[in-house]
C-alpha cells in the first residue's frame, strides 16, 4: 500500500511543480490565491462529497462511515490534545489538530482506496468541519461560531449527500454526469493550489522562523502520526471482527498523517494572527509529506495486518 500511496504523491507532486511553476512565471497574487482555495474548498470539494454519497443504499457502509466518523473523534481529540500540551501558540495548536484532509486526503484516498475510500473518508471530514469550525474558530476568535458550521458548504454538501444516499434511488445521469465531471477535478486542482500557495512562500520569513517550523514539522508530521498510529492498532485489535476494518483504519490513519490544513492561514488573516507563519507550515509540510506519509504508511502496514 505505501507503493501505491509513493504512486499517487509523486503523479500529485507533478501537478504541484506545475502549478508552482505557473503561479512564479504569472505571478499569481493573494487575491488569485483565495479565489483558487474558494473554487475548491467550497466549489469543488462539496461536489466530491455529493457524488460519493450518489450510490445505491447499504445499511452496513453506513455503518462503516460512522465508524470512521468515530475514529475521527477520537484521532482528533488526540492530535489537539497533543497541540495543547506542546505549545502555547495558537498557530501551532491548530496545525498539529488539523490536517488536509481534503486537498490531499481526498485525492491520495481515491488514488489508493478508489470512490468507496472517498465514500469513508466523509466521516473523517464531517469531524474535521465540526471542530475546526468551533475549536479552531474559538482558539484564534475567542468564541465560538455556530452559523459558520451550519452554513460551511461542505456540511451542507455532507447533510445533502446521506439524504440522497438513504433514498431509494441515485441522480438522474443528466445530473450524476456534470457532478462526477467537476469531482474529478479535485486532484489536479488541489494540487495546483498546493504548488501556487508554495510559489508565494517567502525564504527570508522561513530563515526568521526555521527552528521552530523544524520542531513542528516533526511533532507534526512523525510524532503526533506515530501516537495516533499506535491508537487506531489499540482499536483495529479491538476491533478485528468489523467489516473492511483494516480499510477504515488505513483511510484515517492517511488522513491524519497529511500536511497542516490550508483552512488555518484563512482563519489566520480573518483574526490577524501570524497568517504568513501558518503558511509557511502548510508550505513545509506540504512538500516533507512526500517522504513522511508513505513512511507511515509503510509503518502502519507493519504493525496493523
Amino acid at each position: 500500500m505505501y507503493l501505491l500511496v509513493m504512486k499517487q504523491l509523486i503523479t500529485m507532486f507533478i501537478i504541484g511543480l506545475c502549478g508552482f511553476i505557473f503561479a512564479k512565471a504569472f505571478k499569481v497574487d493573494e487575491d488569485q490565491r483565495k479565489f483558487l482555495s474558494k473554487l475548491l474548498l467550497y466549489f469543488i470539494n462539496p461536489s466530491v462529497i455529493i457524488n460519493s454519497f450518489n450510490k445505491e443504499f447499504d445499511g452496513g457502509k453506513l455503518k462503516q462511515l460512522l465508524f470512521v466518523a468515530a475514529l475521527a473523534l477520537v484521532v482528533h481529540g488526540i492530535m489537539i490534545l497533543v497541540g495543547l500540551l506542546s505549545s502555547k501558540d495558537q498557530i501551532d495548536r491548530l496545525g498539529i489538530a488539523f490536517t488536509n484532509c481534503g486537498f490531499i486526503g481526498i485525492p491520495l484516498i481515491r488514488g489508493v482506496f478508489g470512490d468507496e475510500g472517498v465514500f469513508y473518508l466523509m466521516g473523517y471530514l464531517v469531524i474535521f468541519n465540526l471542530l475546526i469550525w468551533t475549536y479552531g474558530y474559538h482558539q484564534l476568535s475567542g468564541t465560538a461560531n455556530f452559523k459558520k458550521i451550519i452554513t460551511n458548504p461542505n456540511i451542507i454538501a455532507v447533510a445533502l449527500g446521506i439524504v440522497l444516499y438513504c433514498m431509494p434511488f441515485t441522480l438522474p445521469q443528466v445530473l450524476a454526469t456534470p457532478l462526477s465531471m467537476i469531482s474529478d477535478l479535485n486532484t489536479a486542482v488541489s494540487m495546483i493550489v498546493i504548488g501556487v500557495l508554495i510559489a508565494s512562500f517567502n525564504p527570508a520569513e522561513g530563515k526568521e522562523y526555521i527552528w521552530k517550523i523544524t520542531k513542528f514539522s516533526i511533532l507534526r508530521l512523525l510524532i503526533c502520526s506515530f501516537i495516533c498510529t499506535f491508537v487506531l492498532l489499540g482499536i483495529y485489535k479491538l476491533c478485528g471482527n468489523f467489516p473492511d476494518v483494516r480499510m477504515l483504519i488505513f483511510v484515517v490513519m492517511i488522513c491524519l498523517s497529511c500536511p497542516v490544513a490550508t483552512t488555518i492561514p484563512g482563519l489566520a488573516c480573518v483574526f490577524d494572527k501570524n497568517a504568513s507563519y501558518a503558511s509557511l507550515i502548510v508550505s513545509v509540510t506540504s512538500l516533507l509529506c512526500i517522504v513522511t506519509l508513505p513512511l507511515m504508511v509503510a509503518f502502519a502496514e507493519l504493525i496493523i495486518k
